[in-house]
């Protein structure tokens, strides 16, 4: 079973975590699945706005997963991995920890259920990617501070009341409701849906985490191109290179 859904409802793409027996954590099919569907997201004209829900009711996510350790989890990350100016909405239905909390911080929206706790453990155990600091723009800085370096659990009411996330629902109905908020988006002018996102983003600072990351794509594309070694090669036949810019 694919740990990555996507269907396309009526201008909504559902993307679905969908490994409810490990809590929804991070692993490196997880890490590909939500990189391959940001990218479906980006590309398709008909999924005008993307919700992001988890199996289960018992986690959204886990963060990463200790038996499977993710590489490259940053290709998860939604407006990270792959830019773009179609909304992103977090339907969060229980426990969000480290990675997942930065899912989270990193959509455009939010809605959590009444019960969902938000963990970012990483100042108790020594282990920091750097992306969660680029928290200000997004949530209050004394409160979001205080929260990441006592690495104490994070109501969904106190999430609400420092701006992490839009709206609490009940429990059992956080994806009902993230569905009915992106469907009233869905119903609005796409072009300026997405020119509202597109100058929002880019009038936020952005961390030095999140400049290095994009760039860090770019030049991965170029290390893993076909066009490096078609140079390498022409430089050992001493001949002219034929790059194809892929």
């Amino acid at each position: 079973m694919s740990a990555i859904l996507y269907e396309s409802l009526d201008g909504i793409a559902l993307i679905t975590i969908n490994r409810p027996d490990a809590r929804n954590a991070i692993n490196n099919e997880v890490v590909q699945g939500l990189h391959a569907a940001w990218q479906r997201f980006a590309d398709d004209d008909g999924d005008r706005v993307a919700v992001l829900a988890a199996a289960g009711d018992s986690a959204f996510c886990a963060g990463a997963d200790l038996k499977d350790m993710p590489r490259d989890i940053w290709l998860s990350m939604p407006n990270l991995s792959v830019p773009t100016d179609k909304p992103i909405i977090c339907a969060v239905n229980g426990f969000t920890v480290g990675a997942g909390a930065t899912i989270v911080m990193l959509a455009d929206m939010a809605v959590a259920e009444e019960q969902s706790q938000f963990i970012y453990p990483e100042a108790k155990i020594g282990a920091f990617a750097g992306v969660m600091a680029g928290f200000p723009p997004r949530m209050q800085y004394k409160a979001g501070l205080e929260w990441l370096l006592t690495g104490d659990p994070m109501a969904a009411q106190r999430a609400y009341e420092i701006g992490m996330v839009n709206r609490i629902a009940p429990k059992g109905q956080g994806k009902a409701a993230a569905m009915e908020l992106a469907a009233k988006i869905a119903r609005n002018a796409p072009l300026v849906v997405r020119a509202m996102k597109s100058i929002a983003r880019n009038t936020l600072p952005r961390s030095p985490t999140e400049q290095y990351y994009p760039q860090r794509r770019m030049l991965d594309a170029i290390a893993n191109s076909e066009d490096i070694n078609e140079g390498i090669a022409s430089f050992k036949e001493k001949r002219p290179a034929r790059f194809q810019g892929k």
